[in-house]
């Protein structure tokens, strides 16, 4: 059960930006809008969160066509009914699972009508079966419990069904609006749920398991272009937390597909744009806020991936610098149609399952090494392109 007598803030106001969850602010959304909906799940194992890993959510973009990986179907129309807060647009259920050595894409893969209802506390995407049960993802409200999410996903290679809840004895530890901007040419719109607990029953590829550990739960509705940025969000074996976030403009602006330059230097030809990071102590500790970050892509690695160097520091003098060495990648891209179908725009999302490598550093005068620490795995997105 959720911790809410050690609740950092007013139960009334976790209440508030829970419900946040299920809209996408449809009064803020523009043409270049795109809304998704996610959980990344960590089981707890041997050496810590990981290695295996799995992902669950459910998007969406504005435009009369769009294309989300291989299906082409009709994007978010700003002009939709939403009737006594239920709104339904085309959508894409999509998921993967990577057992620490292969990763499964497609777990879940489909589109059709999705419905984000606000009174019922649910966001669900289906579609129905000649033979068999429905495809799809939902992502609901409990009723088992106050503040916590529920998931449920019948998909091509599994299903699950599993809760998440938080300790709400601190920021991350709690339902997050992280990000509130809305401005006339565009803005966001940020639920983050940066560390749940979770528990529930997965049938997946390698057999039938009861899995519980950590995860992390988002609500995007970005109402600007998808832009490139890199992220990274890492977990220790006693639940301490790092992330980092630096978007970014490079020669990559235009590249489409799964594919590399031929060199580093052209790879890291980029400029960052105001990177942050962060540390987070397992418990309800205080967020030690880096305010330098660089997450820097380096080719030539045995495999078919680049490993990446991060490095944060802030003026206090507490810094963090690791390899984040990656062992599975899905990927998941958005195409839309503009000036009468004469152009398409393309943004190419990489997510990469790492293994934290080289790990060195020091936050509050502790030195953090995998010593110290213990064996961090995690999740690294870097995305390029231009999402009009």
């Amino acid at each position: 059960m959720p911790h809410t007598s050690s609740s950092f803030k007013p139960l009334a106001e976790h209440q508030r930006v829970y419900d946040l969850i299920w809209s996408q602010m449809p009064h803020m959304q523009k043409p270049t809008s795109s809304s998704w909906w996610f959980f990344i799940l960590l089981p707890k194992e041997k050496e810590g969160y990981g290695p295996r890993q799995l992902m669950f959510s459910i998007s969406t973009r504005a435009g009369k066509q769009i294309r989300i990986n291989d299906a082409w179907l009709p994007g978010l129309d700003l002009n939709r009914p939403i009737e006594n807060g239920v709104d339904r647009f085309s959508g894409m259920a999509n998921g993967w699972y990577c057992d620490g050595r292969q990763v499964y894409e497609k777990f879940v893969w489909n589109t059709a009508i999705t419905t984000l209802s606000a009174p019922d506390g649910c966001i669900g995407c289906w579609t129905e079966q000649l033979h068999g049960d429905p495809i799809g993802c939902e992502f609901y409200r409990s009723p088992h419990r106050p503040l916590t999410l529920a998931a449920r996903i019948h998909g091509q290679k599994g299903s699950a069904h599993f809760e998440a809840w938080g300790d709400l004895d601190c920021v991350h530890n709690s339902p997050h609006e992280s990000v509130n901007i809305d401005t006339p040419l565009g803005g966001t719109h940020f639920v983050a749920w940066r560390r749940m607990h979770f528990r529930g029953e997965f049938d997946l590829p390698t057999g039938k398991e009861t899995l519980e550990g950590l995860g992390y739960f988002q609500r995007v509705c970005l109402n600007v272009p998808t832009f490139p940025w890199k992220w990274i969000w890492a977990l220790f074996p006693d639940g301490s937390m790092f992330s980092a976030y630096v978007p970014y403009v490079g020669l990559n602006l235009l590249r489409r597909g799964y594919r590399f330059f031929e060199s580093d230097r052209k790879e890291q030809t980029a400029v960052s744009i105001l990177p942050a990071g962060f540390w987070d102590w397992a418990g309800p500790s205080e967020q030690i806020l880096f305010d330098t970050a660089r997450i820097t892509p380096t080719l030539g690695h045995n495999g078919d991936h680049p490993h990446f160097s991060v490095e944060v520091s802030n003026k206090q003098g507490d810094f963090v610098a690791f390899r984040a060495a990656p062992y599975g990648h899905a990927n998941l891209y958005l195409e839309r149609q503009v000036l009468g179908g004469w152009l398409r725009t393309h943004w190419n999302y990489n997510e990469f399952m790492f293994r934290m490598e080289e790990l060195r550093g020091q936050v509050n005068g502790r030195a953090i090494s995998k010593e110290t620490m213990g064996q961090a795995f995690g999740s690294l997105e870097y995305t390029w392109g231009l999402g009009l």
